[in-house]
């Protein structure tokens, strides 16, 4: 997608990145280690905008090569591949000999020409970001070369206009920035009270019984050596781990499907709407409930299903709910043994402990959790509504910067 340009108010000039920046750079290519003698700035060290030093890892170099990629107070750094491809940060008390790795791009800005804040800010705007998500659509992986991103065409306003626009955005952005931590603590503080209240329930009850006797506990399938899953609609939907969601239902975005033939070679591994599905491998106590569509769906190697036993004895609902509990989460932690990939094998969740009570008080219980998970989940979408009318505020003061509207 081509960028967009607007009148500009008087004085005001559109630069290239290129014009503005005396290098733009990639970073250094080597692995973390513990002991190195430069600190090494990767992606995943920045987060929410912000850097801990002290969490980065470093790496051995040669003098020469941490003089070449050394970061400087005022560097923009740009991550360059994944899900953050063309976040960035401006580099502000940078450790002594601190370098960057290569999926990072490092731009030096031409002080005389602008200054690296209000540089920094543009890399914010809904301009910016729109061209960079329309570059990333359709792409497997999104990326930003050093290319693309010099490519970009910045505003630019006479040095003295630069100074008080940064000004008014340090004031108004952080205050922005502050509320929306507050909301998110909120929403955090929210969910750790629901948190508390099912442990709370369920602690409650002192009779236990094994998963194994009141369920019982099958594994899914893999597919036989040589095929493969399809985009192609068929009567049989293969269930993949990847397709579970943190609400406790299957996504049916991207639901893979197999031939009759394949599901003749693995029709009894199959999952039912009246069962419940946990992921065993990898991502571990996944759990949740199969929708009507995806009734009889084949079920991965990576997943098994709970199939209760008796129906008057243990309420499916109540079984789901204490799969979200602390108590749960410890138990299985303590089953799942660790080689290539964390694995819960079936033997040892059947042998997992579920607090057991009347089938009428299991069915209170799932009332009563069901009724306060929809009060806070009501509380949550207005403070996220908020959030997120806060967000757009704070593009629209970025836009109105960009066009001297501030």
């Amino acid at each position: 997608m081509e960028q967009a340009l607007y009148n500009l108010p008087e004085g005001w000039e559109w630069y290239s990145v290129k014009e503005l920046s005396n290098n733009i750079q990639y970073g250094h290519t080597a692995k973390a280690e513990s002991n190195g003698n430069a600190k090494f700035l990767r992606i995943t060290d920045i987060q929410n905008g912000k850097i801990d030093w002290q969490g980065v890892p470093t790496v051995s170099l040669e003098e020469k090569e941490v003089s070449k990629y050394a970061l400087n107070d005022d560097d923009l750094i740009f991550a360059r591949s994944g899900a953050t491809a063309g976040k960035s940060i401006l580099i502000k008390s940078a450790p002594k000999d601190a370098v960057f790795a290569s999926y990072l791009i490092r731009i030096v800005p031409k002080k005389e020409k602008i200054l690296p804040e209000f540089l920094s800010y543009f890399f914010l705007t809904p301009t910016y970001w729109e061209v960079v998500s329309q570059n990333a659509a359709g792409a497997a992986q999104p990326n930003i070369n050093g290319t693309k991103l010099s490519e970009f065409i910045v505003p630019v306003a006479p040095q003295e206009q630069q100074k008080r626009i940064v000004e008014k955005l340090d004031a108004l952005l952080t205050r922005i920035d502050t509320a929306i931590e507050h909301l998110q603590e909120s929403v955090t503080l929210k969910s750790a009270f629901l948190q508390s209240a099912l442990d709370g329930q369920f602690s409650a009850i002192s009779e236990r019984m094994t998963i194994e006797s009141l369920a019982e506990v099958k594994g899914g399938k893999r597919l036989p050596k040589g095929e493969k899953l399809s985009d192609e609609v068929t009567d049989h939907p293969y269930i993949r781990v990847t397709d579970f969601t943190d609400k406790g239902t299957i996504d049916l975005s991207d639901i893979k499907y197999i031939s009759k033939h394949i599901h003749n070679q693995i029709k009894r591994y199959v999952i039912s709407k009246d069962d419940l599905y946990i992921s065993i491998a990898g991502t571990i106590g996944k759990t949740g409930f199969v929708p009507p569509e995806l009734d009889g769906a084949n079920l991965t190697e990576n997943a098994a299903k709970l199939v209760i036993k008796d129906k008057q004895q243990l309420d499916l609902s109540y079984l789901y709910l204490f799969t979200l509990t602390s108590d749960f989460s410890a138990q299985a932690g303590l089953a799942t043994k660790t080689v290539a990939q964390p694995k819960l094998a079936l033997t040892r969740l059947s042998k997992i402990e579920i607090p057991i009570c009347s089938l009428e008080k299991q069915k209170d219980l799932v009332a009563t959790i069901e009724a306060l998970k929809s009060k806070i989940h009501d509380a949550e979408a207005v403070l996220l509504g908020k959030m997120e009318d806060l967000k757009c505020l704070k593009a629209s003061i970025l836009d109105s910067a960009f066009r001297g509207e501030l």
